[in-house]
């Protein structure tokens, strides 16, 4: 009793230094199930707390959670212990152990290009406040293959302005299940990260926007985007991306967003501040542009994507829901002429009873999404599309119309039980694919004592059949020490 006394006081005098912060460490993404879980529900259930872009501030959900703590106890105890370490001035956050056997070499969804063959992951994260305006955290994977940093920063700032400096993943989109703009289905690279931590006037406002260089493409075009692609002539390089993300409230329920993505530069391309500008404000002006409309080879920036979303969260008969739709679209809004759009729609019951939750996404897309005539490589990091997982599902160079569907079922099955269930489809245009479906089955168990420091176990089952009809499969088992 006393361990759990100094406990809660600890925890209230991080939680009340985390309140008055400058700037805020970041929450996990893609890394903690339960935890993320939780969150998305804490977050469906609050009233206006407009949040629509990842990863989480731990400022920010720690707010929001003192919104719920007489109308949802359980969630509010429950969360503010999962949160504790991230509030804290420094502690190590996380840490878990996978280990796996799979078949077929298919990409995980959302995991930052690793695949069923993947044996061998250990995951964790530390934070380091160094007083209200300045931090650090160390947050990755290791595995047989690589090291994969997620957010490790070091950021600086104060409530309206915090800059975030290293590996800092971003996901710009409502969507839980994938992101057609950024998620992290590819690895992230190096970025300068401005973002706010409290939101601005009465309408919520927040931003963020950041900066990086991806990795090399194959071939990034030097001359013009002449008519027949054997006489364009392409080097390798590096080129830049650009991202602003920024969302505000409409009422207390509703939250609209929008994103910008810009690919350009790298190689034997060079780019102004002007020309940045340019592209910035008046996309259709600089890309798309082909040998009719100019005689520069530099004048097209490069690649451009774009998002409009809402989100929506009420009660209908006491049951809490969200809903969530996004138009995203290249260049311009209306398809035809090199400009293709996707559309998306998603539901969310937090609360189907205390135990149970339930999700369901649906996207769909027109052809040539993450293809460009100026990078053969397209919208890649690292080999992987830097956006919805399903763009890796299909020959490297062939860009078809897609749709994509995503069910997830929670279950808490006691206190120290949980199950999640996931079950995708893919329907690529085309008739060299093959609808592919897959379940992902997730049981873990927290244990009463630690086993070989290990408090908590789980195991994994992801298997179906992928766009070309071969079965694929991994088992994984997973040990937690925090």
């Amino acid at each position: 009793m006393l361990k759990k006394i100094s406990l809660l006081v600890w925890m209230t005098i991080s939680a009340n230094a985390m309140a008055k912060a400058g700037v805020s460490p970041y929450l996990p993404l893609n890394q903690v199930p339960e935890l993320e879980h939780q969150i998305q529900r804490l977050l469906a259930v609050s009233k206006n707390t407009h949040i629509m872009s990842k990863p989480y501030k731990a400022h920010d959900i720690y707010k929001v959670l003192q919104k719920i703590r007489f109308t949802h106890p359980e969630l509010y105890h429950t969360l503010t212990y999962q949160i504790n370490p991230y509030i804290q001035a420094g502690a190590l956050t996380f840490v878990k152990g996978t280990a796996s056997v799979g078949t077929n070499n298919k990409n995980l969804p959302n995991q930052r290009g690793q695949t069923t063959k993947t044996n061998l992951i250990i995951e964790g994260g530390a934070n380091l406040s160094l007083g209200e305006y300045f931090g650090a955290s160390a947050v990755g994977i290791i595995n047989e293959d690589e090291i994969i940093p997620t957010q490790s920063i070091v950021y600086m700032g104060f409530k309206y302005a915090q800059l975030d400096i290293g590996y800092r993943e971003h996901w710009y989109s409502p969507f839980n299940s994938s992101a057609m703009l950024l998620s992290t289905q590819a690895e992230t690279t190096p970025s300068i990260t401005l973002s706010n931590v409290e939101p601005i006037t009465d309408f919520k406002i927040r931003y963020d926007m950041f900066i990086s260089q991806m990795t090399e493409q194959r071939g990034i075009l030097k001359n013009q985007r002449v008519e027949n692609p054997e006489d364009r002539e392409y080097e390798p390089g590096k080129p830049y991306l650009f991202g602003l993300h920024t969302s505000f409230s409409v009422t207390d329920n509703l939250t609209i967003s929008l994103s910008r993505l810009m690919q350009f530069g790298g190689g034997p391309r060079s780019v102004t501040l002007k020309d940045f500008a340019e592209g910035f404000f008046s996309p259709g002006s600089k890309d798309n542009v082909g040998e009719d409309d100019t005689d520069d080879a530099n004048f097209e920036l490069g690649d451009q994507l774009g998002a409009v979303a809402f989100s929506y969260s009420n009660t209908l008969n006491n049951l809490a829901y969200e809903l969530y739709a996004e138009v995203a679209l290249e260049d311009t809004l209306g398809g035809g002429g090199g400009r293709n759009n996707a559309y998306s729609f998603g539901l969310f019951i937090p609360f189907i009873n205390k135990n149970h939750s339930i999700r369901f996404e649906h996207n769909n897309w027109q052809a040539l999404w993450y293809a460009n005539g100026i990078y053969l490589d397209g919208n890649r990091n690292h080999g992987n599309v830097i956006g919805h997982w399903a763009g890796d599902e299909h020959e490297y160079e062939d860009y078809l119309a897609a749709k994509a569907i995503s069910l997830d079922w929670n279950w808490q099955l006691n206190r120290k039980e949980y199950l999640q269930t996931t079950l995708r489809g893919l329907k690529n245009a085309g008739d060299n694919y093959k609808t592919s479906y897959e379940m992902q089955v997730t049981y873990n168990k927290k244990l009463t004592r630690s086993m070989w420091g290990a408090k908590s176990w789980g195991v994994e089952l992801y298997t179906g059949k992928d766009v070309y009809g071969d079965a694929f499969s991994k088992l994984a088992f997973t040990a937690s020490f925090n």
